[in-house]
Order: structure tokens, then sequence, then C-alpha cells
């Protein structure tokens, strides 16, 4: 036998893509085996290539390797360019996408900073009054600057959804990137904490802090989430630690228990409000949940101040002729012990009541009514939109049945209706509440993208499946056409398109095999080279979007099953047979990795 050959014997590097070139880089790894196995003649090393001089710092960290390996993209098969090509048009929004969220990031680790700079500042403010509002002059800078800018919200549909019509006012419910709501939830229990202690009240929404001008028009900073769980429920906590803290100093100050009776009667009236919500199960519902404990946390305090007052002698911490909490707990108990005869008489509502005493205990009941009434409003559209989504989801999943099937107008048919369901019943409520874009619509999307994937898979550019398949017979042989995002007629993600893509091989794995039953050969190699195309797009792509991640695996094993479809296909027309089951073993547990079992 012949030694081996140079070339042989140099490692062959992974490929990446660079001006429709794929050009090899340092890296070891069963995928790129199986890349040149599958591309061996398409591939050649060259010395002299023009690419060598802008790759030669990868090329030259492979010991051994000096050239450049590159494919053309006009030598590749059909399937590969395309792959190269949705690769390209994805790669670039997952970058911009990666990069905007980059960016809100390092924005709330500014907020965050600055917020800690101003809680600082307050606690240095007896040094220097101007370093208090010089750290929140640019705080309120800061927020007003992330509240306005485009950047920090998501984009995901349509820039209808998240702009108003006709103009370029920001919708005021778009929803925020990253890490911006619980810091502006955090900048709201600021604000509202330094009010308190200066006015004794609860800082309405309304507030000059709460509300800036975009356009000449005014513009709420905070939605009412962040307002109840930073201004209402972030207050309560703060004032429920900070009771502790004064509470230590009780013997040396006065005012003390006051300050405390009035923190626990207005934690009191924040619960008495927030309990006319109907919170459904969320971060919002959680936070309401724990408000009890300050609370309680703050009538024990006053409870053992009077023990302690009355033991040790302290009239100061009594709080009055039968003690801290002679008022009878608070002005909820109050009204729970007022006389029997006036409340008989009394033909208000009590939520009328409790309203007039939050009124005249600082608490702005008319404002956070309103929030409550506008937070029911969404909720009912969140129950239309539900709804809604099963028929369009159901529409979609129909149409791929109807293809599996052979009933290419049924299929269409369906998939219009899809569209139409979209387009008129969804949309509009995502333009009213653009944060209701994820979830149910989300899959409505993704399951709409796998049919519309398909239907082009297997028909091409037929819209309406008039030249293929019948109601009764099988459809054709696939036209093996893989839509790029461009062509998709609704506006997508790129999470809802490789969602559909990544789903796109299972439906492209049951037509092989329901096609090699047939023993139609021909159209499980099709199968094949689409799923290796579509895996070799996600592989190619390298940081994938969150969520993708469980339909990679999914990929591979459709791949690895369609490679053991032909497998077979190819023994029985070897051997002449009408049936041959392979005794080949797959391979558990390998599934995205080589075979080291490391991933890559």
């Amino acid at each position: 036998p012949q030694p081996p050959t140079t070339q042989q014997q140099q490692p062959r590097p992974p490929v990446a893509v660079a001006n429709n070139i794929l050009i090899a880089k340092p890296q070891k790894g069963a995928f790129m085996r199986h890349i040149i196995r599958l591309y061996s003649p398409f591939i050649s090393v060259s010395r002299t290539s023009p690419f060598l001089l802008a790759k030669r710092s990868l090329a030259s960290s492979s010991s051994g390797f000096s050239g450049s390996l590159s494919i053309s993209a006009n030598r590749l098969p059909k399937m590969a360019q395309l792959g190269m090509q949705i690769m390209s048009m994805i790669e670039e929004k997952i970058k911009r996408e990666d990069a905007r969220h980059r960016n809100a990031n390092e924005r709330s680790w500014e907020l965050n900073s600055a917020l800690i700079r101003c809680e600082t500042a307050h606690e240095l403010s007896a040094f220097s009054e101007n370093f208090v509002s010089k750290e929140e002059e640019t705080l309120d800078k800061l927020v007003l600057e992330t509240v306005l800018s485009p950047d920090m919200y998501k984009k995901n549909v349509d820039d209808i959804i998240a702009m108003i019509e006709g103009g370029s006012k920001l919708h005021p419910r778009a929803p925020r990137i990253g890490g911006l709501v619980s810091k502006l939830e955090d900048y709201a229990r600021y604000k509202a904490f330094r009010h308190f202690l200066s006015e004794e009240k609860l800082l309405s929404p309304n507030a000059p802090c709460f509300v800036t001008t975009e356009n000449g028009i005014p513009r709420n900073v905070l939605t009412d989430e962040e307002y109840l769980a930073g201004a209402c429920i972030g207050l309560c906590h703060d004032l429920a630690k900070y009771g502790v803290t004064r509470a230590s100093n009780a013997l040396d100050d006065e005012l003390t228990v006051p300050f405390i009776k009035k923190a626990r009667d207005t934690v009191s009236l924040i619960l008495e409000e927030l309990l006319q919500f109907d919170f459904r199960n969320g971060p919002l519902r959680r936070k309401y949940d724990s408000t009890k404990y300050a609370l309680k946390t703050l009538e024990t305090i006053l409870y053992e101040l009077s023990v302690a007052g009355s033991v040790g002698g302290h009239k100061s911490l009594l709080g009055g002729e039968h003690g801290a909490d002679d008022d009878g707990g608070g002005p909820l108990k109050k009204m729970k012990i007022a006389d029997d005869d006036k409340m008989e008489s009394d033909e208000n509502d009590p939520v009328e009541v409790a309203t007039a005493t939050a009124m005249s205990s600082g608490i702005p009941s008319k404002e956070i009514s309103a929030i409550r009434e506008r937070m029911d409003h969404r909720d009912k559209l969140r129950e239309k939109l539900i709804k809604t989504c099963r028929d369009g989801q159901k529409a979609a999943k129909q149409s791929i049945f109807a293809m599996h099937r052979g009933d290419a107008k049924r299929a269409a048919t369906l998939l219009k209706e899809c569209e139409d369901c979209v387009t008129n019943d969804l949309l509009p409520i995502l333009k009213e509440e653009p944060t209701l874009r994820f979830g149910s619509f989300a899959c409505v999307l993704e399951e709409y993208v796998e049919g519309k994937l398909f239907y082009a898979w297997l028909y091409g550019d037929d819209v309406d499946g008039e030249n293929h398949g019948t109601a009764k017979g099988e459809p054709q042989r696939a036209v093996g056409k893989i839509l790029l995002p461009d062509e998709i007629p609704l506006k997508i993600s790129t999470d809802d398109y490789l969602g559909g893509l990544g789903d796109l091989t299972g439906e492209i794995g049951r037509f092989a095999v329901a096609r090699g039953t047939a023993r139609d050969k021909e159209s499980v190699k099709l199968c094949l080279d689409s799923n290796r195309a579509v895996q070799l797009t996600i592989k190619m792509l390298g940081k994938l979007p969150r969520g993708m991640q469980k339909k990679v695996s999914m990929v591979n094993k459709s791949v690895e099953k369609l490679e053991r479809v032909l497998y077979e296909q190819s023994l029985m027309e070897m051997t002449g047979r009408k049936h041959f089951a392979s005794s080949v073993e797959e391979r558990p547990g390998f599934d995205n990795h080589d075979e080291k079992g490391v991933e890559y």
C-alpha cells in the first residue's frame, strides 16, 4: 500500500461562509468530515487562492496546512446553495438582534448604576445636597433616553405593531428588551419611596417624573404593570425594611411611631386597592402575594414597640393612651368596627367607601382604578386572541395533513384561511396590545411558516394547488423548493422562520417514508438533501435564537433516519428484493455530537 500523501495527512477544518465561498477554519469534528465527504467532488485545495490572504491567519493556525480550502457556490448542489443563501440572510438578522439585546443589557447596567449612585447620594446628603440633585438629574435623563429610544423595544413582526400608524410615535405598550422592565420598576420604586419619605403619600402614576412628551404629545414613562410592581408593591417592601431600621432609633426619635403607623396604613390601603385586581398567574401576581408580609412586618414592629414601651416605661413608644396600636389597627380595621347603624343605613358601594378613605390617606385611588380598568380590558383582548389563535393554528395544521393526503387545493385554501385569520383578526389585537405578540400568536406563525414551507417544497409556485395532487390521490414528486424568509407572505421574525424550518424536516421525513414505501428512491434522495440543507444552515449559523436549541436535535435525528431509509432503499435495489430490513442499529445518545460524544 502506498503511504498517504501530504494532502491526505493534513487536517481539514470546518467550513464558514464568506462572500458566497465556503472557507476552511481550523477546527476538528465529525461535522467537517461529513461536509468533505458530501461535497468532495466540488472541493479543491488551493495554495494560491485569492481568499488565502484574507484568511491566512485562520489557515496558518492549523498545523501543516498553509493553503485555503474553498468551495465555489456555483459548483455546489442546488440544495446546498439554497442553505447557504438562507444562512446568509438570517445570520445578519440574528447579529442585529443580538447587538440590540447587548445594547439593552448595557443600558440596564447603566440604570442600575445610576440608581445605586442616587441611593448613595441620599446617604451622603448631609455633606452635599447638590450631589443628590445632580445624580437624580442624571438618572431621570437616562430613563427618558431609554423610554424614547426605539432600539430598546422588541420588533418581532411589523413596525406597524410597535409604531402607531401614520407617525413615528412609539407605541406606549411596546414590549421592552432584556432586563429594562425590572430596572424601570426599580426606578418607580425609588421615586415612590423618596416621595413617601418627604410627603407621606403614594406617588401618582401621573406624577411629573413619570410623564414625558414625545413630539409634543404626553407619554407615560412607565407601563401600568411597572407602576404597580415598583411604585406600589415595591414601596410596601421598602417601607417594611425602612420601618425596621427606623425602629432601632425609636428612643431618640419621637416621630418614629407616628411614621411607622402612617407606613402601616399606607401599605394596608395599597393592599386593599390591589385586592380589586384580577391578577392572572405571572410575575405581578407573585409580587402581589408577597405584599402581605410587608404589612405583617410593620404591624409586628408597632406591637413590639408598644410592648417595649409599656415594660420599659417609655411613653414615646406607646404612641397613645392605650399603646402604639390604639387606633384600631389601621384604616381598614376602622371601617370594620364602625357604627353598625350607620353602616346599615349607608347604601354606598364598599369599593366607594374604600376609595374615599384612600383619597383622604394619600392614595391616588382614581388613577389606580383607571389602571385596573385598562388591565381588565387587556385581559379580555388576551382571551379573545387565544381563542382566535386556535382557529388559525388549526387551519395551518390541517393544511399539512391535506398535503400528506395529496390534496393540494385543500391545503392552499386552509393556508389562505390562516393568513386571513392572522391579518384580519389577530393583527388588530396586536396593534392595540403588542405584548401579546409572544405565546399563542407566535405558535400560530410558526405553524403557518411550517405549512407554507412544506407547501412550497411539495408544489413550488403553484399557489392554488390546481396543478398538483387530487383529493383522492397521492402528491406528485416534490419540487424541492424552500422559501426564503422574505418570500413568506406574512411578516415574520427570525425565530418564527427558524422554528418552522426546523419543523419542516419532520414533515419531509414523513413524506420520505411514504415515498420509500412506494420505492421512489429519487424522492427519498431529495428529502435527504433537503433536510441536510436545513441541518447545514442551522449548524453554520452558530448562535441560534432562544428556544431553537431543542429543535436542533430533532433536525439531526431526521437526517439520520432518512440516511437509514435511503440505505435500505439501496439494499433493496442491489438485492432485487421487495423488502429488506437492515440490521444496522441507530446510535442513541450521539445526536448533535461527534464520535467522541463531544457536542459541536
